[in-house]
């Protein structure tokens, strides 16, 4: 009986490590586990693999799983960071059933360096090398899509080592089904159409690396001959349906553990839909748009290019270009930016510079978008606003940009057929040419002077199509551009409104360093745009746009001899033709000026950043010389012994009002300071 019932715990005991193999196993799941002779990993990073950068600019990469082999101690982890020694990790083994369990991790930074992994088996003295995984690094997750402008046909050879892609594109210019299979990490373009992102592609990745410092990956999921509709098709019993162009980029930002790190959708697409071979745009990108944010949860902006002038006779292509470009006021999530004058344009299709152009301005919106660049001005397409009749006359009209604009209006341009063509002959009043006589640019404004009086309702910017043959086929010019190349998108059937009334406004003193403005409303006036200029600056800056209901304003602003106002009402589809302008005087006493028992004095006053000035005593004293702004911080503060004299760099301060207090035992003596 004893012996019955020790067989019997025996092959209970027997099936119990089974079962913990079992799930151990289990824990490496078939799509993820790799096997090296006895070690099995659930989790191992890949060669070049990217692993999304948190907020903190780096990532954790997991090690782990099990190992079948009894009578080891732990693993070991050597990693080297560009060649040199970086950590050294260590995971104790923990046996059960003859299997040893293992995890361990380590943090690395998000920056043009690669890491390199050598995983070791360890018993006593000796060590076995397992695996080893080569040049991983951390950065940020971008997807690209679209129809063939998207992709450049995938001819692109130029690589770099910090921009990466996962998968791989599918027969047939990315139509065909994909193979479950390709799940490997590449440098972009590592063959320039098994691992393609294109041309364009690439140029956004290198500018993004290069100008931040920071590595990135691009899915290219662009696919020829496709339409809107086509983008949008989600399976929803199995989004990752490998058979349609959304599954199939999701598949690959799936398997690549990047589904929480996409950053920005970039979509090229609408050629199809002008060329009658797809319908409804407007509603399949709206549907698109929403499968992204469900499937992307921290996807955070969009942007499309509106699509360039091409051949088809048909007004379809225009209004898809409009509604392109309205598509920022439509989503605010939504950047959009033109095509039109884009360099190597065969009237459908680009060349390799033009491809470089159209990635290398996205890529500066971008480095603004999510890197704080710098270069912030005139990098967006000018994108039309308003347009009014200037006056009753209605011979004068006004074309209003986005704010910040600096529009160029164009020369006449000759094209390679030796045809002169005029910028105002590409505005259509009511759908017809001729009816502009000329125009200028004024900073976000293009005032057009008519041939005659009009009572045009609608206004067209640049052709609906260009016919192929044509004299000036393809369409380079003449276009409307801003101070940094950037041209306008293209407009169709604006309404054209009458210009609001000119505000009146006044400007008056409260108190010492306080300006109240005022002014009477208007009608047809939605909000106020209230603006300053100091007499040391060339354009005016904003200072508040206020509701219709406002007619006052208290604005603090730095003291100057001549501070100038302007104001100007602005309603649904038109505005103010001219501003209001106001002047007042708000002086500082300074420091260099004489007072009854001041101790000393400040020079240059008004000082400009990065600017040393002198603080003369007119008499050795020691104390505390601090700087204050007008927030009652100190930002600057240093010791004086005996000093007739000190000089005080100004690298940090802010521009504005700041005082200059000097502090000696229990007296205290400051003066002001302008910092332009």
């Amino acid at each position: 009986m004893n012996l019955l019932i020790n067989l019997f715990d025996t092959k209970k005991q027997i099936l119990k490590n089974l079962l913990y193999i079992f799930m151990l196993l289990c824990l490496a799941t078939p799509g993820q586990a790799q096997r090296f002779n006895s070690v099995v990993f659930q989790k191992l990073p890949q060669d070049l693999q990217l692993y999304p950068r948190d907020e903190k600019s780096e990532a954790t990469v997991p090690i782990s799983g099990i190992v079948e082999a009894a009578g080891w101690n732990y693993i070991a982890v050597q990693i080297t960071r560009n060649n040199a020694p970086f950590k050294y990790l260590r995971a104790n083994l923990t046996y059960q059933a003859g299997v040893g369990k293992f995890a361990t991790e380590t943090k690395i930074k998000a920056e043009l360096a690669g890491y390199d992994f050598a995983v070791y088996v360890v018993k006593g003295s000796d060590s076995v090398l397992v695996v080893t995984r080569k040049d991983v690094v951390s950065g940020d997750v971008y997807v690209l899509s679209g129809q063939s402008n998207s992709t450049g046909f995938f001819t692109e050879k130029d690589t770099t080592r910090f921009c990466r892609t996962f998968g791989k594109i599918t027969e047939n210019l990315n139509t065909s089904a994909y193979n479950p299979a390709d799940t490997l990490w590449a440098f972009s373009n590592q063959h320039e159409f098994r691992n393609g992102v294109g041309t364009m592609g690439f140029e956004i990745q290198k500018q993004l690396m290069q100008k931040s410092g920071i590595p990135n990956c691009l899915i290219n999921a662009g696919f020829h001959w496709s339409s809107a509709f086509d983008h949008a098709k989600r399976n929803e019993n199995n989004p990752a349906d490998l058979n349609t162009g959304y599954g199939r980029m999701l598949y690959r930002i799936q398997k690549g553990g990047l589904s929480d790190a996409v950053k920005a959708y970039i979509f090229r697409q609408g050629e199809t839909e002008a060329y009658h071979e797809g319908g409804n745009w407007q509603g399949n990108f709206d549907l698109l748009r929403k499968h992204l944010k469900e499937d992307f949860a921290n996807l955070a902006r969009m942007y499309v290019y509106q699509i360039d002038i091409i051949y088809f006779a048909s007004p379809v292509g225009a209004e898809i270009r409009d509604y392109q470009r309205r598509l920022p006021e439509i989503y605010p999530d939504v950047t959009s930016l033109a095509t039109v004058g884009t360099a190597e344009f065969d009237g459908l299709h680009y060349g390799r510079e033009g491809n470089r152009q159209n990635g290398f301005e996205l890529s500066r919106i971008m480095l603004k978008d999510f890197y704080n660049a710098a270069d912030t001005s005139n990098i967006l397409s000018p994108s039309l606003q308003k347009v009014f009749f200037k006056n009753e006359e209605k011979k004068q009209l006004v074309l209003v940009f986005d704010e910040g604009q600096s529009l160029v209006y164009p020369e006449p341009y000759r094209t390679t057929s030796g045809v002169t063509l005029q910028m105002k002959d590409f505005f259509y009043l009511d759908w017809e040419s001729g009816k502009v006589a000329s125009g200028k640019a004024e900073g976000n404004r293009v005032l057009l002077e008519l041939t005659s009086p009009q009572n045009a309702g609608v206004i067209n910017y640049l052709p609906m199509y260009v016919p192929e043959g044509g004299p000036y086929f393809p369409f380079m010019g003449p276009y409307i551009k801003n101070s940094k190349g950037m041209r306008a998108m293209t407009f169709y059937n604006v309404p054209i409104g009458t210009a609001l009334a000119t505000p009146a406004l006044t400007a008056e003193k409260e108190g010492d360093a306080k300006v109240k403005l005022s002014w009477k409303t208007l009608p047809g006036a939605n909000q106020y745009v209230l603006e300053r200029k100091y007499p040391d600056q060339q354009t005016f800056t904003s200072v508040a746009s206020l509701d219709s209901a406002i007619t006052q304003f208290v604005d603090q602003p730095e003291p100057a001899d001549t501070i100038t106002y302007r104001l100007k009402a602005v309603g649904k589809i038109s505005e103010s033709a001219d501003f209001a302008y106001a002047n007042i005087a708000l002086p500082i006493v300074l420091g260099i000026e004489k007072e009854p028992g001041a101790l000393f004095s400040v020079y240059p006053n008004p000082a400009i950043r990065n600017q040393k000035v002198q603080v003369k005593f007119n008499k050795p004293v020691s104390g505390k010389l601090s700087v204050i702004n007008l927030g009652g911080q100190s930002i600057l503060e240093t010791q004086v012994t005996n000093e007739r004299e000190v000089s005080i760099g100004l690298p940090v301060f802010q521009e504005g009002v700041h005082v200059i207090r000097l502090r000696s035992g229990e007296q205290e003596w400051s003066k002001k300071i302008l910092v332009r």
